[in-house]
């Protein structure tokens, strides 16, 4: 399934979710309907299309008037088209607004610095205690704003060939501004952490003593991740540059929904392992499917002014170890509305295409259930738990298996109170029975 065909399936599924139609004017608004909401003698009134964020997710299309004094105008989340007004004073470019529904009721603020190019501000529930991030940019059109891919700031690669004529894998995690990468170099793997600046192209200086890349640099331009340039300095300070291509791909990929009532984000990772896209879109699906069906349910009449945004969903993957023939991980699913975070974890085998128990890396006369049981059971009661923390550990069972960089996790389930422990088995005390040693090459080495 192609990743268009799978966000259009997205699309597909939480297109019954579109119900906040019922609750305000599905209209396409204009310019001329901000016109109309400002006495007709305004004068120096400068009305402009703003696309942007609102949480640094939710799409926003907003049309703003302002005579310097004044400030009037609405605003639509795309994914719902569902739209508030907004009202109140512009002093020195500073706004302080009053957000309103369709019959003129009160359901948040908004407060921003807006120049007539950008607005950057926060909007705030009706009470106060809830606040988010609203940044918006001005455009001809709605249609000109595409938005940045979801999470583009969070991907992983795993970059191979030469450098010095020496074979080089390296595989780099970005989350944000922070880049995690392990080298794997003539039998051995070194860790290192990087802080980049946000820019389109990073450049980051490695520091690994008596390693093939001491003393120089990587350039990651964020718009092309297919290839990794190393540059450094020759003998005659010469600049030199040795390209090392992108073997294994992860991105992340979301869908967002937001309403007057409700707000949901699913996120997810995207390779280029059809199977493996298609394992994880069906691990959401039947989460998706129930809590659609409980957003189409909402009592409408029974949502007041204080009901903004009152209700989330979320569901994100978290990957425990990526490598060229292996991905493991764990999926979370939440809502505002249940205690219980789901969970499913996962050990995938992308060469095979297929799902895997933790057995399967195992050879046949190992038996790993009973084996792992004692240990778990031993690991419980000799570690130093606090006293609580102990007393919710005795009951729990750590059933969710996911592998790491570093050996074999045992999750327990979720807990809002103490949230997830696990106990790490490292690989080299069962590495004797590991029946695939090429299947977890990468890490079976120091």
């Amino acid at each position: 399934m192609k990743k268009m065909e799978t966000y259009l399936i997205y699309c597909f599924i939480c297109a019954n979710m579109l119900f906040a139609g019922q609750l305000f004017s599905q209209t396409k608004y204009t310019k001329a309907d901000v016109r109309e909401m400002f006495p007709s003698n305004t004068k120096d009134l400068w009305i402009n299309y703003l696309s942007g964020t609102l949480d640094d997710k939710h799409v926003a299309d907003m049309i703003i008037g302002t005579d310097g004094h004044t400030c009037k105008g609405l605003y639509t989340m795309r994914s719902s088209n569902t739209t508030f007004f907004f009202d109140g004073e512009d002093r020195d470019h500073q706004l302080r607004l009053v957000e309103l529904t369709a019959n003129g009721r009160t359901s948040g603020f908004i407060y921003g610095n807006y120049d007539g190019e950008k607005f950057y501000g926060q909007w705030m529930n009706g009470d106060k205690n809830l606040s988010l991030p609203f940044q918006l940019r001005i455009v001809n059109s709605f249609d000109n704003y595409i938005p940045a891919k979801c999470h583009h700031s969070r991907w992983q690669r795993i970059f191979a060939g030469s450098i010095d004529d020496k074979p080089v894998r390296l595989h780099i995690q970005r989350d944000k501004q922070l880049y995690s990468m392990t080298l794997y170099e003539g039998g051995h793997k070194t860790k290192d952490v990087f802080i980049g600046d946000g820019s389109r192209v990073e450049l980051l200086e490695f520091k690994i003593e008596n390693s093939v890349l001491s003393r120089k640099w990587a350039t990651i331009d964020t718009s092309n991740l297919d290839k990794l340039d190393i540059i450094y300095l020759d003998d005659n300070n010469y600049e030199v540059s040795s390209t090392l291509k992108a073997e294994a791909i992860l991105d992340y990929e979301c869908y967002e929904y937001a309403d007057y009532y409700s707000k949901l984000e699913s996120i997810r990772p995207l390779s280029k392992h059809k199977k493996f896209d298609i394992f994880i879109e069906n691990s959401l699906k039947k989460w998706l499917t129930e809590n659609i069906e409980k957003l189409k349910n909402t009592n409408q009449e029974e949502i007041g002014t204080k009901d903004r945004w009152i209700q989330e969903a979320n569901s994100w993957v978290e990957v425990d170890l990526f490598l060229d023939d292996i991905i493991s991980g764990t999926i979370y699913m939440q809502t505002s509305w249940s205690p219980v975070t789901e969970k499913k974890a996962f050990i995938f085998d992308l060469k095979n295409g297929k799902e895997i128990i933790l057995q399967d890396i195992f050879d046949n006369k190992f038996a790993s259930k009973s084996y792992f049981d004692l240990l778990i059971s031993d690991q419980k009661e000799n570690t130093k738990w606090s006293p609580e923390v102990k007393n919710w550990i005795e009951k729990q069972k750590f059933d969710f298996v996911t592998l790491s960089d570093e050996g074999i996790l045992f999750k327990t389930p979720f807990s809002t109170i103490y949230g997830e422990k696990e106990i790490l088995v490292p690989y080299t005390s069962v590495a004797a029975h590991i029946k695939n040693k090429n299947l977890l090459k990468d890490i079976l080495i120091k």
